[in-house]
């Protein structure tokens, strides 16, 4: 299935004649009167959708920027008539970035809806999938991690923390002229987000004739002045990290103060723009950079620009960041597969699988980085990023420099 653009992608509204309900207050099961199979989370004027997040752990910035922009784009795609002729209703549940709640939540909010449209955080995805696997029940926006591509119920919002990491080095290499031989360092979370952005860096490194020190932490830690201390005596001529805006705020700020000033690449979480009202700010505008599969807040596509007038209106006293457009991504992505189950005639749960797998040559308007497909198991669904640098004057922080996909990117193997 080709689509393009991705907006204009409305299949069921473009023809309610034949996927609208006779009866709005028909319940779910084998159909509904409309000749539409219908399941868990939808009813003949409702689809339910859920969001496991996290409002009370480490990304709960970022995250409540997040519901807040899924909440307006799914009340305006109701109040345009919806999907299927249903609206569109949210089940939010907070996970704290506690797998075990997550577990806990997810049994409780899956037989009613058809879709979980965010998982965030790598653990917490990591005790979901598999359950989501097994009952057939579309995940989406569950961050990055390789681990995804191996559950057919996941759709990657871009590419995985493993090619990003690629792609920095291919950067570090190409554009930031960092020589063969030289050391970079990579701090890291440890578990499915860190060990994959790790991976796609060492990958690279041995390309392109790098050495790589690597620093595992966990989520708890805050205070850098360790590692960067091991990074200042390896000598370091870049760094990649991937882990949280804590780390990152700590991260920069102590480097700079050592007079190591070498480039610091993050991979997609790593960055809020309200670092730079901290004293990390001199030396994230000095050195930091990222590589992202969604679009910075201020990028020049259509759909990120829709993204922020939306959020704008709807919260204009949020924080302006990433989390924007990708929200307003995810959003899209799940709209689509949606209408195509719709327009398959099967509105369950496995129907929405399916249709995702359906989706190809997707043009997002700018909010990730490339055509995307979904039709190869196992293979993200694009392998390039946005390359962005911190810069106090674009609003959200961050200013697109390049999008790239690197020759480390395009060789990297999932087994």
């Amino acid at each position: 299935m080709t689509i393009r653009p991705l907006a204009a992608a409305a299949l069921c509204l473009a023809a309610l004649t034949a996927c609208s309900t006779t009866d709005p207050d028909a319940g779910s099961g084998d159909g509904d009167g409309s000749g539409v199979r219908t399941g868990n989370g939808v009813t003949g004027s409702e689809i339910r959708i859920g969001v496991l997040t996290d409002l009370s752990g480490p990304f709960k910035a970022g995250a409540a920027v997040q519901v807040q922009e899924k909440k307006a784009y799914w009340a305006a795609r109701s109040a345009q008539g919806g999907i299927c002729g249903r609206k569109i209703t949210m089940d939010v549940r907070d996970h704290g970035y506690n797998p075990q709640r997550a577990v806990s939540l997810y049994r409780s909010m899956s037989p009613d809806v058809v879709a979980l449209q965010q998982v965030l955080g790598s653990p917490a995805v990591a005790a979901v999938l598999p359950l989501a696997e097994k009952d057939d029940l579309y995940v989406g926006g569950m961050g990055w991690a390789s681990v995804a591509l191996e559950y057919k119920v996941a759709q990657l919002p871009g590419t995985t923390y493993s090619i990003e990491a690629a792609n920095a080095v291919d950067y570090l290499v190409d554009t930031l002229k960092v020589p063969a031989g030289s050391t970079i360092g990579h701090v890291y979370f440890e578990g499915d987000f860190g060990g994959d952005s790790l991976a796609g860096a060492e990958h690279a490194a041995a390309a392109r004739g790098l050495k790589v020190h690597p620093i595992k932490i966990t989520p708890q830690e805050s205070d850098m002045s360790a590692q960067a201390a091991a990074l200042k005596r390896a000598d370091v001529k870049g760094v990649i990290l991937g882990a949280a805006p804590s780390q990152l705020s700590s991260l920069a700020s102590v480097l700079a103060s050592n007079g190591v000033n070498v480039p610091l690449i993050g991979n997609t979480p790593t960055f809020s723009p309200a670092l730079l009202n901290t004293p990390a700010r001199e030396g994230l505008l000095k050195n930091f950079y990222t590589v992202t599969s969604v679009a910075p807040y201020n990028g020049e596509g259509a759909g990120v620009k829709t993204a922020a007038e939306m959020f704008e209106k709807n919260a204009p006293d949020g924080t302006k960041g990433w989390e924007v457009p990708l929200a307003y991504g995810q959003s899209e992505l799940l709209a689509t597969a949606l209408e195509k189950a719709c327009e398959n005639g099967d509105l369950t749960p496995k129907g929405v699988v399916a249709a995702m797998h359906e989706t190809s040559g997707l043009d997002t308007r700018g909010l990730f980085s490339g055509a995307l497909d979904y039709t190869r198991p196992g293979e993200p669904p694009t392998r390039k990023v946005f390359v962005s640098r911190a810069d106090a004057e674009a609003p959200g922080g961050l200013k697109v420099l390049d999008t790239i996909e690197g020759p480390s990117a395009r060789s990297y193997k999932f087994d």
